[in-house]
């Protein structure tokens, strides 16, 4: 379990890596105004992170409840448990690199556009 967490962790990191520095090669925008995309974009990642820790911290309160306060989770609630936190994670993970992959994409086609307008300018 603990090798799936760092690899969907490592794909998190690396997928929102890739996809800002494609975000600035492609940019037609100022560098402040990319800089301050990428920002949102983190700010984005990091409101849903926060959002999916009070999930899971509600999940456990739940689970608490259960057991009167003592928290005598079995291996299973446990093994449920964190395989619900690691979907999660895996599904924020999948909606930033979306969320990456449309910057990209958008990107690219200012970028033509830009290139099409400055070629039909010349001519």
């Amino acid at each position: 379990m603990g090798n799936e967490r760092n690899i969907g962790i490592f794909g998190f990191l690396a997928g929102a890596a890739v996809g800002a520095a494609l975000g600035v090669l492609f940019a037609p925008r100022s560098g402040k105004e990319t800089r301050e995309r990428i920002a949102n974009k983190a700010k984005d990642a990091k409101d849903d992170l926060d959002e999916l820790i009070d999930k899971g911290r509600e999940e456990w309160s739940k689970a608490k409840g259960k057991a009167h306060d003592t928290a005598t989770m079995t291996k299973d609630e446990v093994t449920d448990f964190i395989r619900f936190l690691f979907e999660e994670g895996r599904d924020l993970a999948n909606r930033v690199k979306d969320d990456v992959e449309d910057a990209a994409d958008e990107t690219r086609s200012r970028a033509r556009h830009a290139a099409e307008n400055i070629r039909h300018g010349a001519n």
